[in-house]
């Protein structure tokens, strides 16, 4: 039910009347001059997320450097800590056996016979002092080193909080390398598609200009007396087919999501198979190896007084050029979205047609390919295909 309701959304959305902008040569180039500022927009900050992560990069260096030079400090305090350990040892051997004379609290005769040994009373303190002095120097030593080896220890303590901080620094900034990466991909992406758009309006508008379009001349207007042709009802694009996924939302064949699928997708033919405009008029765009589309021409005609934009999508060939008049029995590319042009596109599971319309004229009612998928429409009832899976044998 509730897939239900979004293709009805999305139908509906479809198929709301959106309004048309007159443009002249004279805007057309505003136009040109402002995407061309959109795109050194992107350009700009391609440039600037690059700069942010060779910053990136030098700061992990930097840090990487600090973790190294911190290693080396902890293996500096470990052998001091471990030499001032073995000083330690050896101090308190030295004081055992200096305590072995040093017991006149116990009364032991040890000491008193080495004080009383003294010549003169010079002597006898003299010796008292000696032992005073050794006994401090001893103390103060081992105190000295324990010292050193508390430092030492703190100083282990502090490096090892020190490393795990630079390590979560290094990551956040992996992290905000990677997400850089990512942005100038978009960057990328974006400025490539609005590079399009610049190449198509300019070519648009050189044709408008050979063709004796004013400046002030409404430019749908002015492709009207260049396009004029008017049909009278479609034809299909191939002999024989059959329908193999419908206009809408479906599930994507390639993801598993659903997805607006922007057209119809004519099955049943191979690769190489001639396709047909299924109107007379002008090839007003065409896309080369897209990675998802593929090869693609567009063309506008005048179907019963109204425009219409079609778009054939997957072509193995292109056998039109930009502009050129074409008629019902015009060959506009050949059947694609198989083997042959796997080397390029990632959106076809297999060899078919996928045909799109929109009302409008691609190139003076819009410029782009969003507002061109604002205003399709239903190629299988507008030009009177057949259902899902029924085979035609005829292109009238």
């Amino acid at each position: 039910m509730k897939r239900k309701v979004l293709i009805i959304i999305f139908l509906l959305i479809l198929s709301f009347p959106f309004s048309i902008k007159a443009e002249t040569i004279a805007q057309k180039r505003k136009e040109i001059a402002n995407l061309k500022a959109q795109y050194q927009a992107q350009q700009n900050k391609k440039k600037q997320a690059s700069n942010d992560i060779k910053s990136d990069e030098a700061s992990i260096k930097n840090k990487e450097s600090e973790i190294q030079t911190n290693q080396q400090k902890v293996t500096a305090a470990e052998n001091e800590s471990a030499q001032l350990t073995k000083d330690i040892a050896d101090g308190k051997k030295e004081l055992e056996n200096l305590m072995s004379a040093y017991q006149l609290a116990s009364g032991d005769n040890v000491y008193l016979e080495y004080v009383f040994e003294a010549k003169s009373y010079e002597d006898l303190v003299y010796r008292y002092a000696i032992m005073e002095q050794v006994m401090s120097y001893t103390n103060g030593k081992i105190d000295e080193y324990k010292d050193k080896i508390k430092k030492n220890d703190e100083l282990k303590v502090y490096i090892a909080d020190r490393q795990v901080q630079l390590n979560n620094q290094i990551n956040n900034l992996n992290n905000e390398i990677a997400d850089l990466y990512d942005d100038i991909k978009k960057y990328d992406a974006y400025a490539n598609d609005i590079k399009d758009d610049i190449n198509d309006a300019e070519q648009f508008l050189q044709w408008m200009v050979n063709m004796g379009c004013k400046e002030t001349e409404e430019l749908s207007a002015c492709q009207a007396r260049v396009n004029s042709t008017n049909n009278l009802g479609w034809t299909k694009p191939l002999i024989k087919g059959k329908i193999t996924s419908y206009f809408g939302y479906r599930i994507s064949p390639i993801t598993g999501k659903s997805e607006g699928h922007s057209g119809t997708d004519i099955g049943g033919n191979a690769e190489g198979t001639k396709v047909y405009a299924i109107a007379s008029g002008t090839v007003c765009k065409i896309v080369k190896k897209s990675s998802c589309g593929g090869n693609q021409v567009y063309v506008c005609s005048y179907v019963n007084g109204k425009k219409y934009t079609a778009c054939y999508m997957h072509l193995l060939t292109i056998n039109v050029s930009l502009y050129q008049t074409v008629y019902t029995n015009t060959v506009v590319g050949t059947v694609g979205g198989g083997k042959g042009t796997r080397a390029w596109e990632t959106c076809s599971t297999g060899a078919h047609l996928h045909l799109g319309l929109g009302t409008g004229w691609y190139g003076s009612d819009y410029t782009t390919y969003t507002q061109w998928k604002s205003h399709l429409i239903d190629a299988r009832t507008t030009i009177g295909l057949p259902k899902m899976g029924v085979w035609w044998y005829s292109r009238n």
